[in-house]
């Protein structure tokens, strides 16, 4: 998949920052990167997501930070067919242009504080606990009000929290490098889409790679040029992703959690888990409990 450069102010020369409400039956954005910041509430659906190099699952209730310039696509379709069963996607997201803000601002206080936090948005960041639940209202309301002195005024708000808070994960791994380019053809967009809706079977590297218009040894190099991972280790991540999804639900024992997700052998599944979560599926049930 090619991350496209977007250009999300095109057009708004002056405009410093904007919201908007996103709602239709699924999201649909390719992969893509620009140079704004991007603050994004997933009000409804759920699926998988890409920042940087980092995959994993998305709920309602998500909350992030993506600083410039960092591929990323929130995915709730497989195929023709939504991943949720029914529920359309929504999302509120706000976009800021990091340079002119901070320039905007710097007569009338230090932007030191501000600019630090936005190059730790760089890797994309989630936020989680009160700082999640008070940034939240202030994008819904943000999202009402028509352009004007309350609408900066709540702005600065969302900046202030984004200084003071420590009630955050980064999203991309400390050494990840945007290779993309806008060269890049839509090779990527298929492998991924063809991940997504397959990892519960057998994924053929031969089939991603015809899908990329590349032999296998071409194709696992370019994958792991672009994703920072070889096509396997992408997989098993998509794959225990949702394993820890379904771990959470409580409805299914791990050997049956292990087979859905994709794994031919329990032994297989632990191991992969314990390698990308850091702990043995069963010690993860028992901590979420905690």
């Amino acid at each position: 998949m090619k991350p496209v450069y977007a250009k999300v102010l095109e057009g708004l020369e002056n405009e410093v920052f904007t919201t908007r409400l996103i709602e239709r039956p699924f999201f649909t954005t390719e992969f893509h990167f620009h140079a704004e910041c991007q603050m994004t509430y997933i009000v409804q659906g759920a699926g998988h997501k890409v920042v940087g190099d980092c995959v994993e699952n998305f709920e309602p209730g998500e909350l992030t930070l993506l600083g410039p310039d960092i591929p990323h696509v929130w995915y709730n379709r497989t195929g023709d067919k939504e991943i949720t069963t029914g529920t359309p996607a929504k999302s509120v997201a706000l976009f800021f242009h990091a340079g002119k803000l901070t320039e905007l601002l710097s007569p009338f206080f230090s932007v030191k504080k501000i600019a630090t936090c936005l190059e730790l948005a760089r890797r994309g960041m989630k936020f989680y606990g009160q700082t999640k639940e008070d940034l939240k209202q202030l994008l819904l309301r943000m999202a009402d009000q028509p352009p004007g002195p309350a609408k900066l005024i709540l702005l600065l708000e969302v900046l202030q929290l984004l200084t003071a808070t420590a009630e955050y994960e980064q999203l991309a791994g400390a050494g990840y490098v945007n290779t993309y380019s806008n060269k890049d053809n839509e090779k990527m967009d298929r492998v991924f889409k063809y991940i997504f809706a397959n990892f519960s079977d057998t994924l053929s590297l031969d089939e991603a790679a015809a899908l990329a218009f590349m032999n296998k040894q071409a194709f696992c190099r370019y994958f792991k040029s672009r994703t920072q991972k070889t096509f396997v280790d992408f997989v098993n991540e998509v794959r225990i992703a949702h394993a820890c999804k379904l771990i959470a639900a409580d409805q299914h024992s791990i050997g049956v959690i292990a087979a859905t997700c994709g794994f031919n052998t329990l032994t297989n599944f632990n191991r992969y888990f314990r390698k990308i979560k850091g702990m043995a599926p069963r010690d993860y049930k028992l901590r979420l409990v905690e």
